[in-house]
C-alpha cells in the first residue's frame, strides 16, 4: 500500500509529540512493508524557530521513508500565507505534484497530520485516495490550537480574535469563511487519539465520520524500556515532569506543593518551553525542584525508570498523554489532572492516580512513595502497554480503517 503523510513539523525539524508520532508512525508502516512518503514544512520550523536549522538526523531516511521537505524562500514565506489564508499559496504545485505520488499515479492513502502550516484545510482538496486526518489539537475549530483562552483557562465563550491578539498572532480571518467546511468534506475519517478530543471535536460542531484510536509505542521503544531492567535501588524518591513549558501544561499549578515541601518529594523537570525562565526565577532555587532541561535517549529513560511517578497537570484540554506511554513502558505509575486526555490512560490502565485538587494530589505521590504501590502499579502499567498500545495492535486497526474506507 503507498501511504502519503503530510505534517508541517517532522524530526529533528519538531517542537512536540505530533511530529515525533508521525515519525514512529511512518517508520511502523514502512516496517510493515507499506511505501511510505512524508511532506513536511522545514520553512515553518525555522520561521518559528528563527534559526537556520535544527539537531539530529534527518529523520526517515534511514527507516526506507521518502521525505519531502518544503524549505527555501518559500519554504520559510509560505507559513505566513497559509497561516493567513487556509490555503497553500506558494507551495501548491508543489504540494500537487507530491502528492501525486512518484510516478503521477497517486497515493492509496493521504494522511494528514498537523497541517496548519503546510497547507492549511485548503490541503485537503489536493491528491487523491483515502484520506484520514489526526486531530492532534484543535486546529481546526481553535486559531491558537489549543481552546487555552488568553493562555490561562480551558476556553468556554467563544473570544478568537481578543484571544488571539493577546497570542501575539494575526487573526485568520479564512475562520469566518465557509472555507473550512468546505474543505472538511474532502475527508473521509478523522481520528481521534482520545474519547475527550472527539467529544470536543463534535461540540465545536465538526461532524465528519471517525474514531478514537490512542497512539501506541514501537516495538524497538518497549524492548530498549524492558531492557533497562529494575528500578535502580539506589534511586532516590522522585517525581518526574517531561513536556514543554508552556502554560497550558499546568506546572505552575503544581510547582508550589513540591517547592514548599508539602509534597511527599522533589520533582524532577525534563523539558524546555517559553515559561522556562520564568520557572526557573521563581522556584529554581527550591531544593525540591530539579530544572533538568531538554533531554531525550538513554538519559530520559533512565530518568522514566526510577522516577516514582511521572506527572501530567495539563491545565487545558490536552488531547493525549504520550509522556504516560513512555513512562508506562518503563513500569512507572502517572499522576494526572482530570483535565486532559492523559486521564483516560490512567484509568484504562489502573496505573496510576488523577486528581482535582491540591489534597488528592498530595494524597497521590503519598501513595507512590511507598515501593509496593509503585511496583503493582508498574506491573499493571507494563502489561497494559504490552495490551493496547503495542505497534502491531495500531497498526491492526489501522489499516483494518483503511480497508473498510477502500471497499
Amino acid at each position: 500500500m503507498r501511504l502519503c503523510l503530510v505534517t508541517t513539523f517532522y524530526p529533528p525539524y519538531n517542537f512536540g509529540g505530533d511530529g515525533i508520532h508521525v515519525q514512529r508512525l511512518a517508520e511502523a508502516l514502512a516496517r510493515r512493508g507499506h511505501d511510505v512518503t512524508v511532506v513536511h514544512s522545514r520553512g515553518a520550523y525555522r520561521a518559528l524557530r528563527g534559526d537556520a536549522d535544527a539537531g539530529g538526523r534527518e529523520s526517515g531516511r534511514a527507516a526506507g521513508v521518502r521525505v519531502f521537505s518544503q524549505a527555501g524562500i518559500a519554504g520559510r514565506l509560505e507559513p505566513f500565507f497559509v497561516h493567513q489564508s487556509g490555503v497553500p499559496v506558494l507551495s501548491r504545485g508543489y504540494l500537487a505534484r507530491t502528492l501525486a505520488g512518484p510516478d503521477g499515479s497517486g497515493f492509496d492513502v493521504i494522511h494528514y497530520h498537523n497541517v496548519s502550516l503546510v497547507g492549511g484545510v485548503g490541503v485537503f482538496a489536493l491528491g487523491s485516495g483515502v484520506k484520514l486526518f489526526t486531530a492532534h489539537e484543535y486546529w481546526l475549530g481553535c486559531p491558537t490550537h489549543l481552546l487555552f483562552r488568553y493562555n490561562r483557562e480551558v476556553c468556554t465563550r467563544r473570544t478568537c480574535v481578543r484571544c488571539t491578539l493577546r497570542a501575539r498572532r494575526p487573526p485568520q480571518w479564512w475562520r469566518y469563511t465557509g472555507l473550512a467546511r468546505r474543505h472538511l468534506s474532502q475527508l473521509d475519517v478523522m481520528i481521534f487519539p482520545s474519547a475527550l478530543t472527539e467529544s470536543v471535536y463534535r461540540e465545536l460542531g465538526i461532524d465528519r465520520p471517525g474514531i478514537v484510536l490512542p497512539h501506541f509505542l514501537p516495538d524497538r521503544y518497549l524492548r530498549d524500556a524492558a531492557g533497562r531492567g529494575e528500578r535502580d535501588a539506589g534511586a532516590p524518591d522522585y517525581c518526574l515532569y517531561v513536556g514543554r513549558l508552556d502554560a497550558v501544561k499546568g506546572l505552575q499549578y503544581v510547582l508550589p506543593s513540591f517547592a514548599g515541601g508539602d509534597a511527599q518529594m522533589p520533582l524532577w523537570i525534563a523539558g524546555a518551553g517559553p515559561q522556562g525562565d520564568e520557572l526557573r526565577r521563581r522556584y529554581g532555587d527550591s531544593p525540591n525542584v530539579r530544572f533538568l532541561g531538554h533531554l531525550g535517549g538513554e538519559r530520559l529513560g533512565a530518568l522514566y525508570r526510577d522516577a516514582a511517578a511521572v506527572i501530567l497537570p495539563s491545565a487545558g484540554l490536552e488531547t493525549f498523554g504520550q509522556v504516560i506511554l513512555e513512562a508506562f513502558a518503563h513500569g512507572t505509575p502517572a499522576i494526572t489532572s482530570g483535565t486532559g486526555g492523559g486521564r483516560e490512560l490512567v484509568e484504562a490502565g489502573g496505573a496510576g492516580f488523577t486528581y482535582d485538587s491540591k489534597p488528592a494530589l498530595l494524597r497521590a505521590l503519598e501513595q507512590v512513595a511507598d515501593p509496593a504501590v509503585r511496583d503493582r502499579l508498574g506491573g499493571r502499567a507494563k502489561d497494559y502497554i504490552g495490551r493496547a498500545h503495542a505497534e502491531s495492535a495500531y497498526l491492526d486497526r489501522y489499516e483494518s480503517l483503511i480497508e473498510e474506507q477502500r471497499r
